[in-house]
């Protein structure tokens, strides 16, 4: 069996409304296009595809653009886990997407950001603009070739499916990210 070059994946990001109140629901949201030639399914739980999880780990970095000044994104390394699961319907199969080639595919999430006080530590400051990008080196570390449907194993039959311990493996070489530059947004004053 041949080991499959991985495929790149672009990817740019978009915060909407891109000004905002502190306190305002606002929307990440990460848009990737895959460039194989075949469905590539990745395993989201550890990288920028989990935005819920990536915008308290260290997988983004932020550049208040008034001070020059990065701004604290790590809140947490993630939760403590136990080994993840290849099987449909199990716990881990909302972490499994599938990239159809040259589809684009949109995961949107809260931003964070949004919700962060004005004063104190980690603030973000009304009347600054922010730059706010993918952490240079961000990859998928676990991807297969295929559909989810062809990908995982059913319900029940881990250990039972031929070749199925294989899947826990990570992938040969990670996928490649070609970041789009960083998104902009404007802190406006709170609303009163």
């Amino acid at each position: 069996m041949t080991t499959p070059v991985p495929p790149s994946i672009s990817i740019a990001l978009a915060v909407d409304p891109p000004s905002f109140s502190p306190g305002a629901a606002v929307q990440l949201s990460i848009t990737a296009v895959s460039h194989a030639s075949t469905p590539v399914t990745i395993f989201t739980w550890p990288n920028v595809f989990n935005l819920k999880l990536a915008q308290r780990r260290a997988n983004f970095k932020c550049v208040d653009l008034e001070t020059g000044e990065p701004l604290f994104l790590e809140l947490t390394k993630g939760p403590k886990r136990a080994g993840f699961s290849c099987e449909r319907g199990s716990q881990d199969d909302q972490y499994y997407l599938t990239l159809e080639p040259g589809q684009p595919l949109k995961i949107s999430e809260q931003f964070g950001l949004a919700k962060r006080p004005t004063e104190g530590p980690r603030a973000i400051s009304p009347g600054h603009r922010y730059a706010f990008e993918v952490r240079h080196g961000e990859q998928v570390d676990w991807w297969r070739e295929g559909t989810r449907e062809e990908v995982l194993v059913p319900p029940g039959q881990s250990g039972q499916v031929e070749g199925s311990e294989a899947l826990y493996e990570a992938s040969s070489e990670p996928l490649v990210l070609n970041i789009a530059g960083p998104v902009v947004f404007t802190v406006l004053p709170p609303k009163t």
